[in-house]
C-alpha cells in the first residue's frame, strides 16, 4: 500500500500556493504559470499524488489523434495541406481533429481544455498564433506542437508528430 497522501492544503501551504492553485494543477487547467505548475507538481509528486501528466503521457502515446488548427481566412493552401494530412495520417490509422479559429485571433482557451481530455498524438497549426500558454502547456506535457507553412510534407510532419520531435526551426517542440 502506498503512503497517505497529504490534504491539499498541506500541499498548497509547502508550494506557497494557494489550494485553489492545487487543485488546478491537478486539474492540468493551463492558466497556472508554467514555473508554478513545476513546483507544485513536485511537491504532489513527493506527496504521493499521481500526476495527470503521466495519465497524459499515456493518452499521447495510445491516442490515435492529431489535432489540427487552422485559420478560417486561410488560403487555398491550408485545404491541400489538410487533404495531404489526412492521406498522410492513413496509414498509421491515425485520425485528425480540425479546429478552426477566427482570423489571426489566437487559439482559445477551450480548444486547450479539450484537447488535454480526449488525448492527442500532437498538434499542426495551419495560419494560426498560439499563445505563449498555450505553447508552455503543450511542452509541459510532452505534446509536440508544430506550426506550418505551405513548404512543408504533410507525411514529415505527421512522422515528426509521432516521434515527438518536430525537425523543423519554426515548429514548436514540446518539452
Amino acid at each position: 500500500m502506498s503512503a497517505p497522501r497529504r490534504k491539499l492544503a498541506v500541499v498548497a501551504r509547502e508550494a506557497g500556493v494557494s489550494i485553489s492553485t492545487v487543485s488546478k494543477v491537478l486539474r492540468a487547467y493551463p492558466d497556472v504559470a508554467p514555473a508554478t505548475r513545476t513546483r507544485v507538481r513536485e511537491v504532489l509528486r513527493r506527496a504521493g499524488y499521481p500526476l495527470d501528466s503521466d495519465a497524459a503521457g499515456n493518452r499521447r502515446e495510445e491516442s490515435e489523434l492529431v489535432d489540427v488548427v487552422v485559420a478560417s481566412q486561410s488560403s487555398g493552401w491550408a485545404g491541400d495541406v489538410l487533404a495531404g494530412l489526412a492521406d498522410a495520417a492513413r496509414v498509421p490509422g491515425l485520425a485528425l481533429v480540425v479546429t478552426t479559429v477566427n482570423g489571426r485571433e489566437p487559439v482559445p482557451r477551450l480548444w486547450l481544455e479539450r484537447l488535454f481530455a480526449r488525448g492527442t498524438r500532437g498538434v499542426i497549426g495551419l495560419d494560426v498564433e498560439f499563445t505563449d500558454t498555450q505553447q508552455a502547456y503543450l511542452a509541459a506535457y510532452d505534446i509536440p506542437c508544430i506550426a506550418l507553412d505551405p513548404a512543408l510534407s504533410a507525411s514529415e510532419v505527421l512522422t515528426a508528430i509521432l516521434e515527438g520531435t518536430p525537425p523543423y526551426p519554426h515548429s514548436m517542440a514540446a518539452g
